[in-house]
């Protein structure tokens, strides 16, 4: 008998390993750099700076969002105080977009060829704060909500696609927004030997 247990277990670890590999396999990512959000374009929070972060979204794979939410991980590095307020122990993500529903077969998901444009998933980050005083943040993106199983034949793409990081406990407040999606692009020392430009 407690062979035959074992043996079940065994092949139970292998049915979800298989499981598991069948969940990520043939996936595509794509990564967007984050930025320090500046308070010249809108509010934001003047008092953090970092290093540089990033978020990874994966494609997912219906109708695996039924029961699995989780669609990406986020990350801040190096993340300071420049006032008097500390690092705080956490941070939120926000992710919006134009989620674009494509036709329903069997005619039953009220969604079915329709546009929605808004807020689709979050992340709580936590913060680790080194030994320096700066602080690495980082989370699992999750999908806001469950998709309806009446709507999990059908196919969505989603576009516009923008991602927010505030303060914890501070979601969309634009005050609270310390960074955002964009790109840097890194100033050179001029060359003042050769003549270079920007010399005095």
């Amino acid at each position: 008998m407690r062979n035959l247990v074992g043996a079940l277990l065994i092949a139970g670890v292998f049915i979800l390993a298989g499981a598991a590999t069948a969940q990520t396999r043939n996936t595509a990512t794509s990564r967007l750099r984050m930025v320090r959000a500046y308070c010249t374009t809108g509010p934001c929070d003047p008092f953090y700076t970092f290093q540089g972060g990033s978020t990874l979204i994966r494609r997912v794979k219906q109708p695996k969002l039924v029961t699995n939410r989780k669609f990406g991980k986020i990350r801040i590095n190096s993340l300071q105080a420049l006032g008097p307020p500390p690092v705080p122990m956490t941070l939120e993500a926000q992710v919006s977009g134009t989620i674009h529903y494509g036709p329903d077969l069997n005619a039953v998901c009220p969604l079915a060829n329709n546009v929605v444009s808004g807020p689709f998933g979050t992340s709580t980050m936590n913060c680790v704060v080194g030994a320096a005083g700066d602080a690495t943040c980082s989370g699992n993106l999750f999908f806001i909500d469950f998709v309806a199983p009446a709507c999990s034949d059908v196919p969505q793409v989603i576009q516009d696609i923008d991602v927010s990081i505030y303060e914890g406990g501070s979601v969309g407040v634009p005050e609270k927004r310390i960074a955002t999606f964009g790109m840097n692009i890194l100033g050179r020392t001029p060359d003042c030997a050769s003549g270079g430009a920007g010399c005095p």
